[in-house]
């Protein structure tokens, strides 16, 4: 809940990333890039919120679609930061900047806990709420907006292929099980399913991700049916999970009505992950409109 001092905020220390975590603030000079490097969001000494293109001035936060200028709160200080919506505080021009966002799922206060901001390759800034559906490993923290091999539905684990991801791996094992395995093989989480006749490990267009025996008999599921557009994520600092991404405002192409498009941008930039068949692939998620 915002108080005299505004919401709680968390000091970004990331310059150069391409997504701005929840409840994160820049300060005048921060600024974030895309993966390519292409574009620049920063944040000016002189509380302009501006997109570069090489360079070049793309787009100046001022007066835009989808968004509201109001006065700002004395005791915040300038800055910018994503709690829900994205928030440019400008004591300098008495204005405070805000995005008018999709309404929230439950309340803007528990959604400003799971939203992040993206700088995209195509130069769209998209603001994300990403609800974790299922936590195999609730240990380890789902970062949003982090790299992963994605596993988005219907995708098939391929058995005994290992998937890997910063110092683990998944792998549906010649003896029915899946496993997340951690450094030194050791077992993360695990479906349990070895030794029943597992023949196949989906995870499903409807969000759900299933061990299935023989003639489609299910030996073990994640509960997470009826979520279409999920995805299954390995994170590299072994997280796994099934996440549901949803974007709720963006520069363009966004209204509070269309339905966004997943692209899926593999990272190459590790030999580890190279590859460019796009289903699992190890990168993230952007979107267009």
């Amino acid at each position: 809940m915002a108080g005299p001092l505004g919401p709680p905020r968390i000091q970004f220390t990331n310059n150069g990333s391409p997504v701005l975590p929840p409840r994160n603030s820049m300060s005048p000079g921060q600024y974030l890039e895309s993966p390519s490097k292409r574009f620049k969001l920063l944040l000016q000494p002189d509380m302009n919120l501006a997109l570069y293109d090489n360079g070049a001035l793309a787009w100046v936060a001022d007066g835009n679609a989808y968004t509201n200028t109001l006065n700002p709160v004395a005791a915040v200080p300038n800055c910018f930061y994503v709690y829900y919506g994205g928030v440019l505080v400008d004591h300098t021009r008495n204005r405070c900047w805000t995005t008018v966002n999709t309404t929230a799922v439950d309340s803007v206060e528990a959604a400003a806990n799971r939203t992040y901001l993206q700088v995209q390759d195509d130069g769209n800034i998209v603001i994300i709420d990403s609800q974790t559906l299922w936590n195999g490993t609730p240990s380890i923290p789902v970062v949003t907006g982090s790299a992963a091999v994605i596993f988005p539905g219907p995708s098939e684990l391929v058995r005994g292929q290992p998937y890997f991801a910063g110092d683990g791996a998944i792998i549906f094992q010649g003896d029915g099980n899946v496993v997340n395995y951690g450094p030194n093989w050791s077992v993360r989480w695990a479906s349990y399913t070895q030794n029943k006749g597992a023949v196949k490990a989906v995870f499903q267009a409807d969000g759900n991700f299933v061990v299935y025996a023989a003639n489609d008999v299910p030996l073990w599921n994640s509960g997470t049916a009826g979520r279409p557009g999920a995805s299954l994520r390995l994170q590299p600092n072994g997280s796994l999970a099934i996440v549901q991404d949803v974007p709720v405002w963006a520069r363009f192409g966004y209204t509070p009505t269309i339905r966004a498009r997943k692209i899926y941008y593999p990272d190459t930039t590790s030999p580890e992950h190279n590859g460019t068949a796009p289903y699992p692939t190890y990168g993230h998620i952007g979107w267009e409109f």
